[in-house]
């Protein structure tokens, strides 16, 4: 689907037209509020007909709660992110602990063994 047919969806009629339908409709409505005339569709025959259309600024404040709330949730991702990264870090540190001793340990058993070898093989001439 285009965007021209989403536009159109609403009874073929184009995504400004609707937009200015709904626009007029406010206006009429606040216009029949303050004078106290109530049924004012009556009196404009089609005008009940017309589909009932969101209006621009409560679509605006909708579209903005959801990107605040899109943006919130990837800000607590990267903060679990962060809090992952942190204990896989130290996670690290604690093997890097254990690897330092252990590799002297083994570079000390070589170097006996090849002592050992050495002695048992006897002096070379």
């Amino acid at each position: 689907m285009t965007d021209n047919d989403d536009a159109e969806a609403a009874g073929g009629i184009p995504r400004p037209v609707q937009d200015l339908i709904a626009q007029l409709r406010g206006v009429t409505e606040k216009l029949a509020g303050l004078t106290g005339l109530s049924g004012f569709a009556e009196w404009l025959p089609g005008m009940a007909a017309l589909p009932s259309m969101p209006r621009p600024a409560a679509m605006s404040a909708a579209q903005l709660r959801a990107v605040t709330s899109s943006v919130a949730a990837q800000h607590r991702s990267i903060e679990a992110m962060q809090a992952q990264l942190q204990a896989f870090n130290e996670q690290l540190t604690v093997m890097e602990e254990i690897l330092e001793p252990l590799t002297e340990w083994t570079t000390a058993l070589a170097n006996l063994e090849k002592r050992v070898i050495n002695l048992s093989s006897g002096p070379e001439d």
